[in-house]
């Protein structure tokens, strides 16, 4: 009642009410998680890149894919819309992200998008909890041993044109700093007005370096080997890559390995974020790998709607 009654104080009830219905909030053993959910039908969802940088770049493809299938995201516990979440310095970061998943998740069995590192979140979740997982589909993901970070900031797309845009008079303040983030996001872009173009909608409030560097250490005392990706294996319907990524070509060699050839597309003229870039090229073979999930559910027991759900 309290809430009606500032809504109508504010005279934006429609719009907040429009709001509030595609804002879920999760209950988690300590928060409430934001998790933003669009379209109706068997449950994707994308975990992110980073790692913990925001989601809310993923919306065109939740909103692309809503009209056959129900798509959430959310930001991870300290990032973006849950930066304020709380986080308990006794536990692993990672540990308490993947809990946060199991929180999140319906537990009817899913289908998985990961991009980035979060293809790496997404496997080890469904090595945790396989019977969750209906199928998982991975986007230049990053490989379970790590050996396409290697020697990663030189490959990344050194932009004459990005560097110019820094004038003298900005060094030493905080335009120097905005800067610096939207160079870096531009530098994963083969095109290098379009990168800046896209790194123009975010701020430092999107990301979490923090909680990166821990991440990613904190993975390596729980790394996935290939015995384990071989026992995923039948889950995965699809690996998309950009042939330009700075992930590439360890990435695409190492998954390869182990996955049949007939699961893996690649993309040309494309570096990281094939959504932006390539459209055209990654919405048909995101739909064909969503399809290849639907012949996993005599395998992998999943994947009606019920009425409880």
């Amino acid at each position: 009642m309290l809430l009606k009654s500032i809504l109508k104080d504010h005279g934006h009830m429609k719009l907040v009410a429009l709001l509030l219905a595609s804002l879920l909030l999760t209950s988690t053993a300590s928060a409430q998680l934001k998790v933003n959910c669009q379209g109706s039908g068997p449950p994707v969802y994308l975990i992110g890149g980073g790692p913990a940088f925001t989601t809310w770049n993923l919306e065109p493809i939740q909103r692309r894919l809503s009209s056959n299938y129900q798509v959430c995201r959310w930001d991870m516990r300290g990032v973006g819309d849950n930066a304020f979440q709380m986080i308990d310095g006794r536990v692993p970061v990672l540990a308490q992200w993947l809990q946060d998943m199991a929180d999140v998740l319906p537990q009817r069995p899913v289908i998985l998008w990961g991009h980035s590192w979060g293809a790496l979140q997404a496997l080890l979740f469904a090595h945790q909890h396989p019977e969750r997982v209906w199928a998982l589909i991975l986007n230049n993901p990053v490989d379970p041993e790590l050996e396409s970070l290697e020697h990663i900031e030189t490959k990344r797309f050194v932009h004459p044109s990005v560097e110019l845009k820094l004038r003298l008079e900005d060094i030493d303040t905080d335009e120097e700093k905005r800067h610096r983030f939207r160079s870096k996001i531009a530098s994963y872009f083969l095109d290098a007005e379009k990168g800046w173009e896209y790194s123009e909608q975010f701020d430092h409030s999107d990301s979490n370096n923090t909680l990166n560097v821990r991440i990613w250490q904190e993975y390596r005392q729980m790394a996935l080997g290939s015995s384990d990706l071989e026992r995923l294996s039948p889950k995965l319907s699809g690996l998309i890559y950009c042939k330009q990524d700075v992930l590439m070509p360890e990435s695409f060699a190492w998954y390869s390995a182990m996955i049949p050839h007939e699961k893996h597309y690649i993309i040309d003229n494309c570096a990281h974020f094939p959504w932006v870039e390539s459209p055209d090229e990654f919405y048909p073979l995101l739909w064909q790998a969503l399809g290849n999930a639907t012949k996993l559910v005599g395998e992998v027991g999943c994947c009606t709607q019920t009425d409880d759900e």
